[in-house]
């Protein structure tokens, strides 16, 4: 079988044995309430997608009311949402895959919880161009309660019965504004030296894995999702170098596998950083012990894309295709490879179960489709 690859078998540091290398990509659907809260069309979102991949992951879900981005995002912040998470794990795992809640905190890109009127926060107060809004210091004590809070999540996405969590560092929220020097001017222990910058996100970490670890789930899966680098132009958050050594520290502390996050039409999954011979994925692999797996994406929209994706990372995630074709992966194993939908229609969309709010974004003018274009829209 010529693809045969993508569904070797993927073992995570915990011991968990995955059937496939294929992941559905974390993506926010927009479904949920205006407070965080899973509804039907979330549901039917997912279990139309449980057989995607052996890891399908949710949109980034906020751990504190002042985290969300976007109002639709999903929460996971009081006892009240447990039992709205657990009809969403049990529709992910409706096709014996592995249900993956991502943990997130906006930051500075929460214009979900400014809308509601709430307090924005950053490492530092400064301005930034692109936000319309006033973005305050975060104190010391917000910052050890923050930490607590991602323990605190991750707890009830145990009880909710997720079969894993992955910590959102990436995509400029939060975590990922105190590893940029641009965004960190703090002159505390958060800020400062390299290992300042990094010591919040890996004290999110350190929190997580103790609660699972109490938990008694040696099977509950520890993720791990990086922006591998922050570059614009002539302004420099962090070099590819600088979350390598991240990077490094956070294997110690125990993840079970790592997701570099390629977002934006300028990155492909077998991308290079500028002055790297080697791509990515394989400058991640080159840190990584073998029971890590390494998962790569961006731009893959075909069984040959995810193919090679495979050939340079252990793993391949899809987010446009997950929404186009939820049977993706199923046709490759049946050999129906000319019926995979690479390209879909405003006509088609009806077909795809997307919550309103998302199918909205992709038909509006100046919309999704502006950002993260779907082929054929």
């Amino acid at each position: 079988m010529l693809y045969e690859k993508l569904f070797n078998t993927v073992s995570l540091r915990n011991g968990v044995k995955l059937p496939n290398r294929v992941m559905m990509a974390p993506m926010c659907d927009l479904g949920a309430t205006p407070d965080g809260q899973v509804t039907d069309e979330q549901v039917t979102f997912m279990k139309t997608r449980a057989n995607f991949g052996a890891l399908i992951v949710t949109g980034y879900a906020f751990v504190e009311p002042n985290g969300s981005s976007v109002v639709g995002q999903l929460g996971d912040v009081k006892e009240s949402d447990i039992n709205g998470l657990r009809l969403l794990a049990t529709a992910m795992k409706s096709q014996g895959n592995k249900a993956i809640l991502q943990l997130s905190h906006a930051g500075r890109e929460a214009a979900g919880a400014n809308q509601q009127g709430l307090r924005v926060v950053a490492p530092s107060k400064m301005t930034f161009p692109w936000i319309n809004y006033d973005v305050e210091e975060i104190t010391e004590s917000e910052i050890e309660q923050l930490i607590l809070d991602f323990g605190k999540a991750t707890r009830r996405a145990i009880d909710a019965g997720f079969d894993g969590i992955e910590i959102h560092n990436c995509n400029h929220d939060l975590l990922q504004q105190f590893f940029s020097a641009y965004s960190n001017k703090r002159g505390d222990k958060w800020g400062g030296s390299l290992e300042k910058r990094m010591a919040l996100p890996l004290k999110i970490l350190e929190e997580v894995r103790k609660v699972i670890d109490a938990s008694k789930k040696p099977d509950f899966i520890l993720g791990w999702r990086i922006s591998p680098e922050e570059i614009h132009d002539e302004n420099i958050g962090y070099t590819v170098d600088d979350m390598v050594s991240e990077t490094e520290k956070a294997i110690g502390k125990g993840i079970d596998y790592l997701n570099i996050s390629l977002t934006g039409t300028q990155y492909r999954y077998n991308s290079r950083p500028v002055g790297h011979k080697q791509t990515f994925a394989e400058i991640f692999k080159a840190i990584t012990p073998i029971d890590i797996p390494v998962y790569i994406g961006s731009q893959v929209l075909t069984p040959d894309d995810a193919l090679s994706a495979v050939n340079v990372a252990d793993g391949v995630y899809l987010a446009r295709e997950a929404l186009m074709e939820p049977n993706f992966l199923q046709k490759i194993q049946d050999n129906k490879i000319d019926e995979i939908i690479t390209e879909t229609s405003k006509e088609h969309l009806s077909e795809l179960k997307f919550p309103q709010a998302l199918a909205y974004g992709y038909t509006m003018e100046h919309g999704l489709q502006d950002e993260i274009p779907i082929p054929g829209l």
